[in-house]
């Protein structure tokens, strides 16, 4: 039985060169994604440690915890003052998130509700309205 792909939330840089060492994915902590801070600093130094231990960078997948709100209409601004996203419209959240995968090589999300819509409803509006469009437009490139 081959052994089950190992993801770190490694923040530290003692951490950040073990998921370069020996981890397959990197969930970065603290609600950061790909135009974060926290991202850019990172993840170089994971890449320089996987290099150091002769493994390709690319094989270690950046895999986000996106969380915001499933808004009805469109939201003017879909990222807070700090950078992080906050949500908007399904269109919105797919218009994001393919630009994530396309542009910036994200391999997956991990999707976490940040407003008082009941998780089960979130979670619903999430999985049958954005993940298949996220999915089709990622097809078609």
């Amino acid at each position: 039985m081959p052994a089950p792909p190992i993801w770190t939330g490694s923040v530290g840089p003692k951490s950040l060169a073990v998921t370069g060492r020996a981890a397959d994915g990197w969930v970065p902590p603290m609600g950061s994604d790909w135009l974060s801070t926290l991202f850019r600093d990172s993840r170089p130094k994971i890449d320089e440690a996987a290099v150091a231990a002769g493994r390709d960078p690319s094989a270690i997948v950046n895999v986000f915890n996106f969380g915001g709100r499933i808004t009805a209409s469109p939201l003017d601004r879909t990222r807070g003052d700090d950078g992080r996203w906050v949500g908007g419209s399904v269109a919105q959240w797919v218009e994001e998130m393919t630009s994530a995968v396309l542009e910036h090589g994200v391999a997956g999300f991990i999707y976490r509700t940040t407003d008082d819509t009941p998780p089960p409803v979130a979670v619903a509006r999430y999985a049958q309205e954005i993940a298949p469009a996220v999915r089709e437009a990622v097809s078609k490139g």
